[in-house]
């Protein structure tokens, strides 16, 4: 057998740099057919959710309403973060009423990783009495916990429940209602029941902006007996300039923290 010799060697060398040259041509085209690059089948490199805005836990409790903020009421920081939040169940009944009532007790979804409360009184020493519960979630689930809360509500015209300061069951009847506040999409519901001779009017609404949840309650109780036209003097009332400017609030804070 002959020794191999130089001219053979680069004959040999070329014809692999060849071989080498086609098989990298067709490791393209795949993956261009496939509509991917070659770096990407090297490094897979997974994308967060278009859009996903949300706040931690400090970002959304300096993003509460200050006294300035809120003159015309008495303001009182709630101290609920997380740690107090519990997973447990509802009683309420029947089934199709578990998230609407879920999230009108408690003033929060499932999923929820940061919370904060707003407690805001009238000057007038009225009994309405206020309440601004704000709650972010992991990217898309703040519209998942609000799709479900009115698909329920619409589901749902009357509920019970058992009240936390025990007794019979509460027997409430439920009203959704559209509304028309800034954020990107929001829902408006009403409570009412009657207890031991007392009317009981909740009005809520909750606001979507990005991952943030502005929840908003007010609370009037009056005499079941009363005219109609005296139970309108005392129905709790949700201002729309407090919900405007909470939630214009969130919006500010999201776009810093973005």
């Amino acid at each position: 057998m002959f020794p191999r010799t130089r001219t053979h060697r680069l004959q040999g060398g070329s014809e692999r740099r060849r071989r080498d040259a086609v098989a990298v041509a067709l490791l393209v085209g795949v993956l261009a057919a496939s509509g991917c690059s070659a770096q990407d089948a090297e490094e897979p490199k997974p994308s967060a959710p278009a859009g996903a805005r949300s706040l931690d836990q400090h970002q959304l409790e300096a993003t509460r309403l200050t006294k300035p903020e809120a003159t015309e009421y008495v303001h009182g920081l709630g101290t609920e973060t997380p740690k107090d939040m519990t997973g447990g169940g509802t009683d309420a009944t029947p089934e199709a009423c578990v998230p609407a009532s879920t999230m009108l007790r408690r003033g929060w979804g499932e999923g929820a990783v940061a919370y904060t409360v707003l407690n805001l009184g009238d000057r007038d020493g009225g009994a309405t009495t206020r309440s601004v519960k704000l709650t972010t979630y992991p990217a898309g689930e703040a519209k998942q916990v609000l799709a479900s809360v009115e698909a329920s509500l619409r589901k749902c015209p009357s509920v019970a429940f058992q009240a936390e300061t025990g007794g019979a069951p509460v027997k409430a009847k439920l009203t959704a209602e559209d509304a028309t506040a800034p954020g990107d999409e929001a829902l408006r519901a009403t409570m009412v029941h009657t207890r031991d001779g007392i009317e009981q009017h909740v009005v809520y609404e909750i606001v979507r902006t990005a991952d943030v949840l502005s929840f908003f309650s007010a609370t009037g109780g009056f005499g079941s007996t009363l005219s109609e036209e005296k139970k309108a003097e005392f129905m709790p009332v949700l201002k729309d300039e407090l919900i405007s400017r909470q939630v214009t609030k969130v919006e500010a804070a999201l776009k810093t923290a973005s």
